[in-house]
């Protein structure tokens, strides 16, 4: 039976388990040399497998909430880092029959490493097959970085001065950071063009909140829409579709259903929703590229703009 605990028990905890652990993963959005120096020293003798996955967009590190430093040390010490943008969960699973889950970062604060620390709450999670395999399925979606792609990190970032940070792209330049090929149901529109949702709030990050933060500036939130991937799925589907026929709803939503890769998989009228969110982001910041037009009384129709 889990109860809950602070992000202080959830430390000597860790303390009293990762010295004779011989597998671990931490799957943080955010991470800092306080939190990594500390790991470090806690498995310096027997040496497990060490995953981390963290969100480690541009504005984490321009914020401070990440550390190019600390993800240094981390692979130099042969910890295998990577990055998922959509990521917002703190869970960290010691080999297989310990999984802590909670708010708390791989941070000095997060962990209350330091004096200033945050307050957070966690528990411990029954190790089953199914909470296994979610975590398995976060590290397998996630990108593998490299002291070369964080090098060019920094010299990204180096371009904007602080006055500038706001203009920070939502994700890497592809150069940089290719982004996974899955498709997650936090890559589309939770909700219509101009919704405040408590999501966005939460996580600012994700694709659509950045469009939302950018919705005032009209060519920004166009450019940041056309970079998402639920859009670039999207028109990928209508260049490759081989029928005679231009693609309608039914037949993009089946389509979707099979690409998404959340697991448990979300319920078809949830894809519906988010297909529809999609659609109106589409009218209104790619009218140039697709069209959506009804022939009759049937359903929305896409095709391409030559």
């Amino acid at each position: 039976m889990s109860s809950l605990i602070s992000n202080t028990e959830l430390t000597q905890q860790l303390e009293a388990l990762l010295p004779g652990c011989a597998n671990l993963i931490i799957i943080s959005a955010f991470m800092t040399q306080p939190a990594t120096r500390w790991l470090g020293q806690l498995i310096s003798n027997n040496k497990p497998k060490v995953q981390l996955i963290g969100r480690f967009t541009p504005i984490d590190f321009a914020k401070g909430a990440s550390d190019l430093n600390a993800l240094r040390d981390c692979i130099n010490n042969g910890y295998q880092v990577k990055a998922l943008v959509n990521l917002h969960a703190k869970i960290y699973q010691i080999d297989h029959d310990t999984i802590f889950n909670g708010s708390a970062n791989l941070t000095g604060k997060g962990l209350a490493l330091v004096n200033n620390g945050n307050l957070e709450s966690c528990s411990r999670v029954n190790a089953c097959e199914q909470s296994k395999a979610f975590i398995n399925k976060i590290v397998e979606s996630a990108t593998d970085l490299t002291l070369s792609m964080l090098d060019k990190m920094q010299i990204f970032l180096e371009q904007f001065e602080d006055a500038d940070k706001a203009e920070l792209p939502a994700v890497w330049p592809e150069e940089i950071l290719p982004q996974t090929l899955e498709l997650f149901v936090s890559d589309f529109p939770l909700g219509k063009p101009g919704a405040d949702l408590n999501e966005y709030r939460l996580n600012p990050s994700l694709p659509f909140a950045q469009i939302e933060h950018a919705k005032d500036d009209f060519s920004l939130a166009s450019t940041l829409f056309k970079q998402t991937k639920a859009y670039r799925w999207l028109k990928k589907q209508i260049i490759e579709n081989q029928s005679e026929r231009d693609l309608g709803f039914g037949q993009i939503s089946r389509l979707l259903h099979d690409a998404l890769a959340d697991d448990p998989a979300p319920y078809r009228q949830e894809i519906k929703d988010l297909q529809a969110n999609l659609y109106s982001y589409l009218k209104l910041y790619a009218s140039d590229e697709i069209e959506v037009y009804i022939p009759g009384r049937r359903s929305e129709i896409l095709r391409i703009i030559n």
